[in-house]
């Protein structure tokens, strides 16, 4: 009975805790405005119809939406490589990166990031889990485990102190997560009442039912004497007692197993991200918030005018009584109708009203507007201007990119953050692991080879994390293509030279083509040696 009621003041303290997180976000409007935000985006921007409203036309004219992805892109144009750096001479640092490069391939790193940064551009805010999977599949086909990540939606991570915007420095982190009762009750402490795991039905954040047969896990990292430690629980049951995220020592072997001993994972799992900066408060700034109410008064002036044309597209008649006798207008092209009056003045078209165009040219003046004053210009967009020359183009769109150089320095922080969590899990998790590194040999090709990774080799070494931004851009391949081109047609290089140094993106068989021109280079070779072998004995 005691352990019983132990258990249930446990409970009782993580339900609590998760209560005051919800609480937070209710109280500065997240859980309401961020499925509003996700809605606008999704082009669901208008209410439901009322008997007044029932035959209103619901255009969307989707500014929300065009903005987001321009900022989206923006932001992702340069990618950006996390560079670890050691202070130790002897240490092997081109391994690790090269290793923490395979790493973050593997699960997708790249994907991640871009729809981290489409959660900050909608929701204001992002976050990376990272977690350790121990049935992933290594590169020998056995299951050797492997570090993974997964987003969580801004709704459903809560912080001790929400003020607080470096989540290293929490007292305590709690990530709500929808799971399958089988799954949960898999989770569960050998010594846990699993018949206390039970679906727990109700709305979710987004007003969605969640009568679909799952439970709501709650996952809470804390630390204890400088270490992280993780539990779980369910509103009913716990499910977990703490544990460290620190791997289990019995599961490493030799040498490893003394290395592993001397280390404990001190900092979070968790990478948050913000699109902008809230004043005191973890959760960011959407670029959607702000162009919400622009965007309803585009779309009700574009909606009164078709409205208005729909009113007005057919003509009004007034006809004297008798006058008609039965007939129907139907405004069809030619239609003849009779005037049963004897007047002549039975049946008359009342005069045509003119379509107002006010509503028409405010809504574009509103739609230009809110395109300046966000940034998403047609300069920045890449909309071409007929009457200037290229590098006029080129100029300006540089100067439009000032601003959003603020909104990469933010993500590229974030990425900093990513390198230093990943660093804790290729120390403790990975003690001795094969991986696939890329090579360039010395006339520029790429090649690869199969190299050992081992945590042991990085005991005593200290690092610095930072990112940096590659050389070109995404968004270069064209430029560097011309200019290839301009130096092959010029003689500057040779032609195997221009194929090595192509774009490896806009091109799929540039090994292929290497391999055919040696070969036609070799198969020339062979007949000028053969004529000269021929002339020579004409002359003989």
């Amino acid at each position: 009975m005691a352990k019983r009621q132990e258990g249930e003041l446990e409970k009782n303290r993580i339900a609590r805790l998760y209560q005051a997180g919800l609480d937070y976000q209710n109280r500065i409007g997240l859980r309401r405005k961020i499925p509003m935000y996700v809605d606008f985006y999704e082009g669901k921007q208008w209410p439901s119809s009322t008997e007044s409203t029932k035959n209103l036309p619901r255009p969307v004219i989707n500014i929300v939406k065009m903005i987001c992805r321009s900022k989206k892109s923006a932001i992702l144009a340069t990618p950006a490589k996390i560079i670890y750096k050691s202070y130790s001479p002897k240490t092997n640092v081109e391994r690790l990166r090269s290793f923490a490069e395979s790493v973050l391939c593997e699960l997708g790193q790249d994907m991640l990031d871009k729809n981290a940064i489409d959660d900050g551009v909608k929701k204001g805010s992002y976050f990376y889990h990272y977690y350790w999977d121990k049935d992933a599949i290594g590169l020998n086909g056995e299951i050797e485990g492997g570090v993974r990540c997964e987003l969580i939606d801004p709704l459903n991570i809560f912080f001790e102190n929400p003020s607080e915007l470096d989540e290293q420095r929490q007292k305590w982190i709690i990530i709500s997560t929808r799971m399958d009762v089988e799954s949960a009750r898999a989770l569960c402490d050998s010594d846990v009442d699993k018949s206390l795991v039970l679906p727990d039905d109700s709305l979710d954040e987004y007003g969605e039912d969640k009568e679909d047969g799952r439970v709501t896990v709650l996952t809470r990292y804390f630390r204890e004497n400088g270490e992280v430690l993780c539990e779980r629980a369910t509103e009913k049951v716990v499910i977990n007692k703490p544990f460290s995220i620190t791997p289990n020592l019995s599961e490493f072997e030799g040498e490893c197993a003394c290395f592993t001993k001397k280390r404990r994972a001190t900092l979070y799992p968790v990478v948050a991200g913000y699109y902008e900066r809230r004043q005191g408060c973890i959760y960011g700034l959407s670029e959607v918030e702000g162009i919400i109410p622009n965007q309803k008064a585009i779309n009700f002036n574009i909606a009164m005018s078709l409205f208005n044309a729909q009113q007005c597209a057919w003509g009004k008649y007034i006809a004297m009584p008798n006058a008609l006798k039965g007939q129907k207008i139907s405004n069809v092209p030619g239609q003849v109708l009779i005037d049963h009056s004897g007047t002549g003045e039975g049946i008359k078209k009342m005069p045509e009203q003119i379509l107002n165009e006010v509503p028409m040219r405010l809504s574009e003046a509103i739609v230009e507007l809110t395109k300046n004053t966000t940034g998403a210009s047609e300069v920045f967009t890449g909309e071409a201007y007929a009457s200037l020359s290229g590098a006029a183009i080129s100029q300006l769109q540089a100067q439009a990119q000032v601003p959003i150089e603020d909104l990469k320095s933010t993500f590229y922080n974030v990425k900093r953050k990513q390198g230093l969590v990943l660093l804790q899990f290729l120390r403790l998790y990975y003690c001795q692991r094969e991986f696939i590194k890329k090579c360039v040999d010395e006339n520029g090709s790429a090649y690869e080879v199969t190299d050992v990774f081992s945590s042991r080799d990085y005991e005593n070494s200290v690092f610095s994390v930072s990112v940096e931004a590659l050389g070109g851009s995404r968004a270069s391949v064209a430029s560097d293509i011309s200019l290839l081109e301009t130096c092959l047609k010029n003689g500057s290089i040779s032609i195997e030279t221009f194929i090595n140094a192509y774009p490896s993106s806009a091109i799929s068989n540039k090994d292929e083509l290497l391999r055919q021109i040696k070969k036609e280079r070799e198969s020339e070779l062979t007949r000028l040696k053969e004529r000269l072998r021929k002339y020579e004995e004409v002359k003989e």
